[in-house]
């Protein structure tokens, strides 16, 4: 064989190899996309995640059981601020807030429930305006269908991935892969989220730790926020008119798949919470036990 053919062999056994990759992907990711980003009541209503909740030893429980250990704590720090002649939280301050700490223990998981309804409302709302303007609901599942349509409908003409169409595709078809993952630990991290609020509502006690309930609210309700920018992102994709030049219009459909992979980033830097952005987490993680 001429080796000047083998750099032309190569490119082909390559091309086809992504080519079949992002085919198969392309066709199966969609499945998953849609329930994944828009968070509704499904992700509390699980039987083995409500019996955390439920069951005679709890999470609700124990969090009760620590308000005992809060009490002696408290105790003793007041006893011994009599001593150093230092200010500490005053009775009348503790009372009331170890009561109304109590009491969101024992309703945490429903206030998380109505606080997902809350935003899945919202979500529902302007997924609906999408009906209204471009008479279809907004989904992952359509923008793609746009998507496939500008890209992956020409057969005439071979996948080269070292072209401007073969780079295109490939990054339009792994930014959806990494949006799956993106949003998967999203949806990982609400769960989490959910399964230790009754700690969260027990640090209401104590002005020395109700920093930790306000990183969780923060957090909590950044995640949910985050599909409601994800909504106002698919409005705008979905005004794009690819009759257009196909060119610019590839540009765009890039621009915002870029759009929709920061989506979480750009949300914390309004509520300066966890991002579930895969390149953002760690040193999201650490910013948070730096505070």
């Amino acid at each position: 064989m001429d080796s000047s053919y083998i750099p032309q062999l190569f490119n082909e056994i390559i091309s086809n190899l992504i080519n079949n990759l992002l085919v198969s992907v392309d066709n199966s990711i969609f499945s998953v996309l849609d329930e994944l980003t828009f968070i509704n009541y499904s992700v509390i209503d699980n039987k083995y995640f409500t019996s955390i909740f439920t069951n005679s030893f709890s999470i609700v429980s124990l969090s009760k059981a620590l308000l005992l250990g809060i009490i002696i704590y408290y105790s003793v720090c007041y006893l011994l601020s009599h001593f150093t002649s230092t200010n500490f939280q005053k009775p009348s301050s503790f009372l009331l807030k170890l009561f109304f700490s109590a009491v969101l223990i024992h309703f945490s998981s429903y206030i998380c429930e109505y606080i997902i309804n809350f935003f899945s409302i919202l979500t529902d709302i302007l997924r609906e305006l999408g009906v209204l303007f471009f008479s279809t609901k907004l989904s992952f599942s359509l923008i793609y269908e746009r998507i496939h349509q500008l890209f992956f409908t020409d057969v005439s003409s071979a996948f080269t991935v070292f072209s401007f169409d073969g780079i295109t595709k490939s990054f339009i078809s792994f930014g959806f892969i990494n949006l799956l993952f993106t949003y998967s630990v999203r949806f990982v991290f609400i769960k989490i989220l959910i399964l230790i609020s009754p700690f969260a509502f027990l640090s209401i006690a104590l002005d020395q730790s109700q920093w930790i309930f306000k990183i969780w609210l923060k957090n909590f309700v950044g995640q949910l926020f985050t599909q409601l920018f994800i909504c106002i992102l698919l409005l705008v994709i979905f005004s794009f008119q690819t009759s257009t030049n196909p060119t610019i219009s590839k540009l765009l459909y890039l621009a915002s798949l870029i759009c929709l992979m920061k989506a979480s980033s750009f949300v914390k830097d309004f509520t300066s919470g966890f991002t579930s952005d895969i390149s953002s987490s760690l040193s999201s993680i650490k910013n948070i036990f730096q505070q």
